[in-house]
């Protein structure tokens, strides 16, 4: 027979559980809003990021590469956010109407509500460590994205001593800051 500290202890675990998942829909949220932010970005700058491939030779597949990868991401992160068969603790009016004519003594029905919070604290469990699994993939991907890019900049940078005199001329009276603004 189960006491009401022992219901106590399944119900902090149970809401430990339920806490887990409220902080993986917050990190969800945040690489959704981070990946979509740069999927965003390369979309509407699709003509300024092929120019500065060509300008600093880089291969555009590189940057084809780039948006696979966050798209990838994306889908990822997209999936973690279906996932939604979490486990109530039980159902209050089937408790009821399980009743019959008297209801179960106290700790009779204490015994019955640890099982139901053991059941689904398991089974809640198990959907988050699967979101846990599809964010943990989504950071590693948008994390080789942003890598890949710093690369390009890098190979853009150390290809930007190779370009003409007069280039550079032309940068320099071409950028908005020296319009005497």
């Amino acid at each position: 027979m189960a006491s009401e500290i022992q219901y106590r202890v399944f119900r902090e675990v149970y809401d430990e559980e339920a806490q887990r998942y409220s902080n993986l829909g917050t990190r969800s949220n945040l690489y959704l809003s981070i990946v979509t932010f740069y999927l965003g970005v390369i979309f509407f700058k699709i003509e300024d990021i092929l120019k500065f491939a060509v300008r600093f030779q880089l291969p555009v597949v590189w940057f084809l590469i780039l948006g696979i990868l966050l798209v990838i991401a994306f889908l990822l992160i997209v999936r973690a956010i279906s996932i939604h068969d979490y486990e109530g603790v039980f159902d209050p009016e089937g408790v009821i109407k399980s009743f019959g004519k008297a209801p179960p003594q106290d700790n009779d029905f204490l015994d019955d509500r640890i099982v139901d919070l053991a059941v689904a604290t398991n089974r809640n469990s198990t959907q988050n460590d699967k979101v846990a699994g599809f964010l943990r993939w989504a950071a590693r991907i948008i994390l080789l994205a942003v890598l890949l890019q710093v690369v390009l900049f890098g190979v853009a940078i150390i290809h930007a001593k190779d370009l003409p005199y007069e280039d550079k001329i032309q940068e320099k009276t071409n950028c908005p800051c020296s319009s005497g603004h």
